[in-house]
């Protein structure tokens, strides 16, 4: 019963000493055949030390799609106040032209900075290639993201 009391309190600190994040995004699609569309959202991340965990929901200007990532991070490097992070995970694309359920679901890496405007916000720049199947391919491909996140 001790191990499980100390888990919990252990679990409990690191939560609590971890900086949630919450923010928006905007940027360009470039995708398969020469298609490029613009996209917004928001994010809701979490940092544990070096580690980091986001979740996002996206939505394209065109063919009412809406993404939704989940991403894992690693902080591998810090220039001056800018931090860059190494991204993987996985997407989840909601189209009604997607007629196999299986091939709405894509991996996703990429690379983000984010560098402090203030001691709670900052700007955010990342780059990311969707890998899809082949009856979604014409939503595979780059996308930039500009943004702000707060941090709590």
């Amino acid at each position: 019963m001790k191990k499980i009391a100390l888990a919990t309190l252990l679990a409990l600190v690191a939560v609590t000493a971890s900086a949630v994040e919450v923010g928006v995004v905007g940027g360009t699609d470039f995708l398969t055949g020469d298609n490029t569309r613009g996209t917004a959202g928001v994010t809701v991340g979490q940092h544990f030390g070096d580690f980091s965990v986001a979740a996002e929901a996206l939505r394209e200007s065109h063919d009412n799609t809406n993404k939704y990532n989940l991403l894992a991070g690693y902080d591998f490097a810090k220039f001056g106040s800018a931090t860059f992070t190494a991204k993987a995970g996985v997407a989840y694309i909601d189209n009604g032209t997607i007629t196999q359920h299986n091939d709405r679901y894509a991996g996703v890496v990429g690379l983000g900075t984010s560098i402090p405007v203030t001691s709670k916000v900052s700007a955010t720049v990342d780059y990311r290639f969707t890998d899809t199947k082949d009856n979604a391919s014409k939503f595979q491909g780059n996308t930039v993201l500009v943004g702000a996140k707060y941090s709590f």
